[in-house]
């Protein structure tokens, strides 16, 4: 395939743009409609209408009206160069990764010394039967095993394991770090409060939860919602990659800073693994807010908002790439 022009990615990506905020999906943030920002003649800057609808759990607390006039005006021209600003980052994410992709060969993914080969189930694993042709079979056999799992100090206090849900054939994977009381109780990841988040921030970039497939770091609650300890982590990764190997995602995003460091393995921030794109195994890995952490910090919202539309704008551009 050749490749898009820039003059045609940022056309594309702000006809998505248009189409996904003329859906409501405006659950990040409630400022109003934007000014139309100066036209070009490769792409309109996109609009939010007035009337799009932000589910009210989500909503940030009411401001007063914004007055007409000149306040107003300096307003929404500044939403709509931030917006303007936007598009061009992402056209240049979305140019850049494929780039990178490009440009790495598969034997030079699997042959690097310098990252091991995380898809190599454990050695007690490895002389086993090849994955069953179906996908969905194979993962109800890892999630048995998962189930009477007994490799660290949390299975004691579990009600269930959390083995993970949605589609065995998903081309994007999202991975959170370690289930909680809702999960514990219902045996399914991301449900409660953060979870009907998370379906409102994949339904605001045209994914259904069952499009995906959604797991966790650890497969079982760590006592009062605590953060997953390394000795926990090291314990599950074996099942995680296993996971991953049956999937075989095209694109994957850790959902939180303890998702990213462990399948990563790396010390560094959130922010600054926000920044760029990453690779697991050749698959491209993204890295955004928590929805947990959006509910405790709303203005993390946008933040997390503009990390998911370059995920679905890399996803298109992927697919694209592959036909």
């Amino acid at each position: 395939m050749t490749q898009d022009s820039p003059e045609r990615l940022a056309a594309d990506l702000a006809r998505y743009l248009v189409q996904q905020q003329q859906d409501g999906t405006a659950w990040y943030y409630d400022e109003g409609p934007v000014a139309a920002a100066a036209a070009t003649p490769r792409a309109e800057a996109p609009t939010l209408p007035a009337d799009a609808v932000t589910p009210a759990a989500l909503r940030p607390p009411a401001a007063a009206a914004a007055p007409a006039g000149p306040e107003a005006d300096a307003a929404a021209s500044a939403k709509a160069a931030r917006e303007r600003e936007f598009r061009v980052e992402c056209e240049r994410f979305v140019r850049e990764t494929l780039a990178q992709i490009r440009s790495r060969p598969p034997a030079a993914v699997a042959a690097a010394p310098a990252a091991p080969d995380l898809f190599v189930a454990p050695a007690a694993a490895a002389a086993a039967a090849p994955v069953p042709p179906s996908k969905r079979l194979a993962l109800e056999g890892l999630a048995a095993e998962v189930s009477v799992c007994t490799a660290c100090k949390l299975h004691p206090t579990r009600t269930q394991t959390v083995f993970g849900c949605g589609n065995p054939d998903a081309r994007v994977l999202f991975i959170g770090e370690a289930p909680g009381r809702n999960e514990d109780e219902q045996g399914l990841p991301f449900v409660g409060r953060a979870g009907q988040l998370l379906t409102d921030i994949l339904r605001a970039i045209r994914f259904e939860r069952d499009e995906v497939y959604i797991c966790n770091i650890l497969k079982c609650r760590p006592p009062e919602n605590r953060d997953p300890e390394r000795d926990e982590a090291d314990a599950c990764e074996p099942f995680l990659r296993r996971q991953l190997a049956i999937i075989q995602p095209h694109l994957i995003c850790c959902l939180g800073r303890h998702a990213a460091m462990t399948l990563l393995d790396t010390r560094a921030s959130l922010r600054s693994l926000r920044e760029t794109v990453h690779f697991y195994q050749g698959i491209p890995v993204m890295a955004t807010f928590h929805p947990a952490a959006l509910l405790r910090n709303p203005h993390w919202k946008r933040d997390t908002w503009e990390d998911v539309r370059k995920l679905r704008a890399l996803h298109d551009a992927l697919l694209a790439d592959a036909s």
